[in-house]
């Protein structure tokens, strides 16, 4: 047995031990906090830079931009409202279910409630006169006199019960018209949201006319499109910079980006209408990425895990999500309708972090996908399974 002194050492001495190992957990919740927030002040301050590069470009693409940005919104507004029509209309075929429940109980209780007070009747009009007078044990007719008078206490339970029962389906219908009301309200709601996405939608294809006619000449196209990729290049630039000191590192037991190559999975599946090194913009620039077609509002997913470096709109890419990897590596997802993460953010493979669209001046919805090391592109589809 362990003497009560070398108890009270042991107890203390685990004491001790549990709040060194709390300190050190809040040491790396700290830590972790203020890891983020240098982050996402170094990817502010680029995003700023990269704001006041874009104010010295095309006014008109960036009436192009501004539209875009208003179609997002009004797009997650009406998608916000849908989620909220479905839900409520969820909760309305809930509620009908359990008034339709409670009216077949109710039902259930009245034909009972019927049937007592049928043999209650029948044993008032001078049933125990007739039992007696038919020679039958007493002992038996007080067993049924005592059964009947249960019969009647039920009766009575059965009464309370259906009353409780009718209190609790005029609450149902109460509730059900109440949500009734609400999803037309939401409906309405609904039908504005849409009407402004429209709006919004006319008025960006009016900025796109717009552009067209502008860049109509080749040397106005690619003068924009060379704009475009600098800038790119310069936001990637600035970005390998201020995270330098941040780097990612992969998970414990997991493969670094270098060595997922030929084995990332697909941010999206669909026909690829332009392919790495394809030549555009008459021959004068190659692709430095893949373009995938999909559906617009497709789901786009992380093809590694990594960190979101950036989420802005940049010309020709529209609203784009930059991912930071190990080793100095960058993948990029561009053209999306919207976005799902915030800069900062650690991701996995497969999450998703976008919605495929048609930003960047583009009429078909898709997905552009680029990888680079450091600002350097690479062809895609070394990275990607086959």
């Amino acid at each position: 047995m362990i003497p009560k002194s070398r108890q009270s050492a042991l107890f203390l001495a685990a004491a001790l031990l549990a709040a060194v190992a709390a300190a050190a957990g809040d040491e790396r919740y700290q830590q972790s906090a203020e890891e983020l927030a240098k982050v996402r002040n170094r990817i502010d301050a680029v995003s700023k830079s990269i704001e006041h590069d874009k104010g010295e470009q095309d006014q008109l693409r960036a009436a192009v931009e501004a539209a875009e940005r208003k179609v997002d919104e009004a797009g997650g507004e009406a998608r916000r409202i849908a989620a909220q029509i479905d839900l409520q209309a969820t909760k309305v075929r809930q509620a009908q279910a359990e008034q339709a429940a409670a009216e077949r109980r109710l039902a259930e209780q009245k034909e009972a409630l019927a049937r007592q007070l049928r043999a209650s009747y029948m044993m008032g009009r001078g049933g125990k006169a007739e039992l007696l007078l038919s020679q039958q044990d007493p002992d038996r007719v007080d067993r049924m006199l005592v059964y009947y008078d249960a019969l009647n206490r039920a009766r009575a339970a059965s009464i309370d019960a259906i009353g409780v029962e009718i209190k609790r389906v005029a609450e149902l219908q109460a509730q059900y018209q109440a949500q009734l009301d609400s999803l037309h309200t939401l409906q309405d709601s609904h039908k504005q949201a849409l009407s402004v996405l429209e709006a919004n939608r006319r008025e960006r294809a009016a900025a796109m006319s717009q552009v067209s006619q502008r860049i109509a000449g080749e040397a106005q196209e690619l003068k924009g499109l060379q704009a475009s990729e600098k800038q790119l290049g310069s936001l990637l630039e600035q970005l390998r910079q201020a995270l330098a000191d941040v780097p990612v590192e992969p998970e414990g037991g997991s493969k670094s980006f270098p060595e997922m190559r030929g084995k990332m999975a697909w941010p999206l599946r669909g026909e690829v209408l332009a392919h790495y090194g394809e030549a555009k913009a008459g021959g004068h620039l190659q692709w430095k990425g893949m373009w995938i077609a999909a559906p617009e509002g497709s789901p786009v997913r992380a093809s590694s895990r990594g960190r979101v470096a950036y989420v802005g709109w940049l010309s020709s890419y529209g609203l784009i999500v930059v991912l930071q990897h190990e080793k100095g590596f960058f993948t990029l997802y561009g053209h999306n309708s919207a976005v799902t993460r915030t800069a900062g953010e650690w991701v996995g493979a497969g999450d998703v972090i976008a919605k495929a669209g048609n930003t960047g001046g583009y009429e078909q919805p898709g997905l552009y996908f680029e990888v680079r090391k450091g600002a350097d592109p690479m062809d895609p589809k070394d990275w990607l399974s086959r």
